[in-house]
């Protein structure tokens, strides 16, 4: 396997024109917009290059997220469901599909989990969050400790608590 290694912040040093991970909106995500969105700060995004290769072969994506407060789904005696709950979103995570298979995605993700981590030493949030795209995302972020939020939706959360207790120390 090609050496890689995480770079912060999107570069354009490393192509991304034949990135594919079989997903097209998270293929264009990368192609069209990750510059825009790192430009203005509305994400962060952080890419696993190959060095031989001289490519980007996964990346993933991150901003801020507050997951909006239902008094109806609140649960007795917590006040979840009743506040805002700040969060951290990860926004976008894809390998290509010529690397898909070795564990990158799982790198990726402790890779997010992490950089996430050591962000609230500094600030203030209660979860990490994720949209899964199709079931088998869902079922590789269950894998990896997240938990349905609940609702009927899409979204998935491991709360900060759990994911300090998941990782190496920061």
């Amino acid at each position: 396997m090609a050496q890689k290694r995480f770079i912060a912040g999107y570069s354009k040093a490393y192509s991304r024109v034949d990135f594919s991970c079989g997903k097209p909106e998270l293929d264009d995500w990368l192609k069209t917009q990750a510059t825009q969105q790192e430009r203005s700060g509305n994400t962060r995004t952080f890419l696993a290059v190959s060095v031989a290769e001289h490519k980007v072969v996964g990346y993933y994506s991150t901003t801020t997220f507050r997951i909006e407060g239902d008094e109806d789904s609140a649960d007795p005696g917590t006040s979840r469901g009743r506040y805002a709950i700040p969060a951290v979103l990860l926004a976008r995570m894809a390998v290509d599909q010529a690397h898909q298979g070795q564990g990158l995605g799982a790198l990726l993700l402790m890779h997010a989990m992490v950089e996430v981590a050591k962000a609230s030493t500094s600030v203030g949030f209660e979860a990490l969050v994720v949209h899964a795209l199709d079931g088998d995302a869902a079922q590789f972020y269950r894998s990896h400790g997240f938990d349905w939020f609940g609702g009927g939706s899409d979204l998935l959360w491991i709360t900060l608590k759990d994911l300090l207790a998941s990782i190496p120390t920061v």
